[in-house]
């Protein structure tokens, strides 16, 4: 059941008195075809009678300053929505530049997004900022300014642990920031203190609340995992604890420990704590996913190295070793992933691909946090799961709101040049259903030329939904924030060629200019699975968040998901439809098989971001292409 409704403040400032005044100087466009002659005005769509707001809306040209032949006009707020927000960030500069000082106190940007960041604090390491940006807030229908925290690395300073302290991600002890909401809060309360009072009001007495405005949240359904029997329970540690995995791997699994020789008590340390002998933190492989750590299911061999040529000669091995078993390899390497240099984080993705070659999925533990304190206490759950799912074991699935349906999450990996130009079109579909099983991984289309790519693109959908029709009544395409209007277009051209069948587009963008906090709580954390509508088919969703059993935070929770419904192969979807859809996206976000508690997005887009992340890099390295379909998760 739904748990109750409660208010979360977005990260919204709404204007005090609305509908308000604009005032501009418009000239109407006589020819529509011919480009403006007039250098820095715009062209907006206007009542072709001002007097009328009823009258057809035709195409004028718009201008902040005195033009011949211009007539000064003053407009409501109300006649159209983009160019009152255009006016709106012009009003907000020209205050900034009249009330603080560029460049030190507030910079401009004027881009895709306009807005303006308030300098807070300066260091060597770069500049604390809080950013305003005008924003019409479409399910209240109400203009305002969305202010959000950034920090701004200066150029030259390298990312590590002070950047990301500054950045909040990390607390003063240098551990995860589990008071991240809280923080957030506080720096942007700073700016409606300090900046505020000499800011508003601005042209024509337009002035903001200093409260975030409140928005009833929806709640979507706690998810509820699926274990061995059928057997049903809320947390995936405890599920598999009592019940056992969903599906067991093979009798005849193998792992093979691969080590440095001066490592050797290492992989007995990491051998002994899956076997479930050192820490009552995980009660062992046996216990949890049914599968001994007996000799006839482990081997081990020591690495002189890990160049190439050392890992060629242990992949032969383990061949001759294995034969056809399902086998995983399991390395110990001396630096972490993700702090290492540049030289490591190669040799890393190019053993990877070493054993990918091979079709052997593999698993690397870090002696780095083997050796911190408590560091595989806390760690060796995580990395049992990982190894049972990549030998092809299947820990958990949810119950879906929809059955019968497939989720295709998209990724791309397109290879860029140092200027940004794309010279090869990469994308691929991750498989899984409604469930959280995962399937497979298909690729869509790769070409160097961008036509070919998308008529590839084009095709490939359709023929991945064809093929899965018999299997399948409703299809729904996860697609990230970054993927472009064309490659939308090329998808939603492939989806109308199938007919009888559900088809849903939904986009998903966890970086999003969109906050929320629930002012119910000290942390400031809403809620998981709180959902805010924000109008026109778009979501700002909370994959992880509070819990009403436990209101502790402990961790860092993540910002929240903005989602929106890009199409519909039907009709437009009611607000019950999309909400069934989220449903389903928050339960992906519980399929997660990486870690215990991996939620903070759906695993359609999840998954998709980390093969991104290693066919980058592997295309970065000039390796050669490899078969990455019809293979248990290996990206993991």
């Amino acid at each position: 059941m739904a748990t109750p409704d409660n208010k979360i403040a977005l990260n919204f400032l709404e204007i005090v008195t609305q509908p308000f005044q604009i005032s501009v100087y418009v000239k109407k466009v006589l020819n529509r075809d011919q480009p403006s002659p007039y250098p820095n005005v715009k062209r907006y769509n206007l009542p072709e009678n001002l007097a009328n707001s009823d009258s057809e809306f035709v195409p004028h040209y718009i201008s902040e300053s005195a033009q011949t032949d211009f007539e000064p006009v003053t407009i409501s707020s109300e006649v159209n929505n983009v160019l009152t927000v255009h006016k709106l960030f012009e009003s907000l500069v020209q205050k900034s530049k009249e009330a603080l000082r560029e460049r030190t106190e507030f910079t401009i940007e004027d881009g895709f997004r306009k807005k303006v960041n308030f300098i807070i604090s300066s260091s060597d390491l770069g500049n604390e900022e809080i950013w305003m940006e005008p924003y019409h807030l479409n399910s209240s229908r109400k203009f305002g300014f969305l202010i959000g925290f950034h920090f701004n690395l200066a150029e030259g300073q390298p990312f590590n642990k002070a950047v990301q302290q500054k950045s909040l991600s990390l607390g003063p002890d240098g551990r995860e920031n589990i008071n991240f909401y809280a923080d957030i809060y506080k720096k942007l309360h700073f700016l409606i203190a300090h900046f505020k009072p000499r800011l508003f009001p601005l042209a024509h007495g337009i002035d903001v609340k200093t409260t975030f405005k409140e928005i009833t949240s929806k709640h979507l359904e706690s998810k509820k995992y699926i274990f061995n029997n059928n057997r049903v329970e809320t947390s995936q540690f405890q599920g598999v604890k009592k019940h056992g995995p969903l599906v067991s791997i093979a009798e005849n699994s193998l792992i093979c420990f691969m080590y440095r020789s001066e490592d050797k008590p290492f992989s007995y340390e990491l051998f002994h704590a899956l076997k479930g002998e050192k820490f009552g933190t995980f009660p062992g492989m046996e216990a949890m996913f049914s599968f001994s750590l007996g000799k006839e299911h482990v081997t081990g061999f020591p690495l002189a190295d890990y160049s190439q040529e050392t890992i060629a000669s242990a992949v032969s091995r383990l061949k001759d070793i294995a034969g056809d078993r399902p086998t995983l390899p399991l390395l110990l390497i001396p630096w972490s992933r993700t702090e290492c240099t540049p030289e490591q984080k190669d040799i890393y993705y190019r053993i990877k691909h070493q054993f990918l070659s091979k079709r052997l999925p593999s698993q690397f533990v870090s002696l780095q946090r083997m050796r911190a304190r408590d560091g595989l206490k806390w760690s060796i759950s995580n990395i049992g799961l990982g190894a049972f799912s990549k030998l092809g074991g299947l820990p958990w699935k949810l119950q879906p709101r929809h059955d019968n349906c497939l989720i295709v999450g998209i990724g791309q990996a397109h290879r860029k040049l140092n200027d940004g130009t794309i010279n090869r079109y990469f994308a691929y579909s991750v498989l899984t259903d409604s469930s959280g099983l995962y399937d497979s991984i298909k690729i869509l289309s790769k070409s160097e030329q961008k036509d070919t790519y998308l008529n590839g693109l084009t095709e490939s959908i359709r023929n991945v939904i064809n093929s899965m029709a018999r299997k399948y009544d409703n299809f729904v395409i996860h697609t990230p924030f970054k993927l472009k209007t064309e490659e939308v277009d090329a998808l939603k051209a492939g989806l109308k060629e199938v007919v009888g069948k559900e088809i849903v587009v939904i986009k998903f963008n966890e970086n999003s200019k969109y906050f929320g906090f629930f002012l119910g709580n000290n942390s400031k954390v809403p809620f998981e699975s709180s959902c805010v509508p924000l109008g026109r088919r778009q979501y700002l969703v909370w994959f992880e968040g509070l819990q009403y059993h436990n209101p502790t935070i402990r961790r860092r929770i993540a910002k929240p998901m903005h989602v929106e419904f890009l199409y519909s192969s039907h009709s437009d979807l009611s607000d019950d439809d999309e909400i069934s859809y989220l449903q389903d996206a928050i339960n992906l976000s519980g399929a997660n098989w990486r870690g215990f508690n991996a939620k903070t997005s759906p695993v359609s887009v999840y998954y998709a971001k980390l093969i991104a992340d290693y066919i980058g890099c592997f295309d970065r390295l000039d390796l050669p292409e490899i078969d990455i379909e019809d293979m248990p998760p290996w990206f993991l």
